[in-house]
């Protein structure tokens, strides 16, 4: 695992006069990153989905997060796979402007 990512949750919290602050929490996690493979490409276009890459972490460190952010971009995690060897998948579409682009053009 030689990529640096970053799993992002959005933290809601209220101040001292009750405005609710937003911000997403980042956590550095070191992942294998690699692209969608043919199969599951074809798969996921036959229902509408378009997903760009696939990150692997150890299991103990994916907190049921709902973004990542990888080499600038963030992408919204759709679906994972825990693996035999206490790994899990993370498959993930591009976010544009806050939008998922997650379906075919």
């Amino acid at each position: 695992m030689d990529k640096i990512i970053y799993l992002l949750k959005e933290e809601v919290k209220e101040n001292e006069i009750g405005d609710i602050i937003r911000s997403m929490e980042k956590n550095k996690r070191y992942a294998d990153v690699n692209s969608i493979r043919q199969s599951e490409a074809y798969q996921a276009a036959a229902v509408g989905l378009k997903p760009e890459i696939m990150c692997t972490i150890w299991k103990f460190e994916y907190n049921n997060e709902p973004f990542l952010l990888y080499e600038s971009k963030e992408y919204k995690i759709t679906r994972t796979y825990i693996k035999d060897d206490e790994k899990v998948e993370l498959t993930c579409v591009a976010k544009v402007n806050n939008e998922v682009n997650c379906y075919g053009t």
